[in-house]
């Protein structure tokens, strides 16, 4: 039997939780892994919003681990419309982490220009 297209498998919520954890604790790219191989398994918007998140975990790899901040201006807007986009996944409170994306990626963008790093707080997804 097929599952309504605003539910999520129990896989794909125990990979969105694990991912969330990783990311929370700064694990970019980790957490970019998991959510990649829910995404595989989904459809619809789901799908959608978690590829978006893999985008913003993957930006801040970009940026904060390899020191590429033009790739994680483009990763973390492509993120940012994908999550706007599918209007959410899992429940997950996701309007406060969406303004300290774009704050994060006016920032990168600044950086990108020849500013500093930016020295902010990481945003949280829970």
């Amino acid at each position: 039997m097929a599952r309504p297209p605003d539910t999520l498998s129990a896989d794909t919520r125990a990979a969105l939780d694990a991912g969330v954890r990783l990311f929370d604790d700064g694990r970019f790219f980790d957490a970019h892994e998991v959510w990649e191989d829910a995404w595989r398994d989904e459809a619809g918007a789901p799908r959608l919003a978690l590829q978006g998140l893999i985008q913003i975990a993957a930006g801040f790899h970009k940026g904060l681990v390899q020191g590429r901040p033009a790739g994680m201006v483009r990763l973390l807007g492509a993120g940012l419309g994908k999550l706007e986009a599918s209007g959410g996944v899992g429940g997950l409170a996701l309007s406060t982490f969406v303004v300290e994306v774009e704050r994060w990626r006016a920032a990168a963008r600044r950086w990108a220009e020849g500013g500093e790093q930016p020295r902010m707080r990481v945003p949280r997804l829970r």
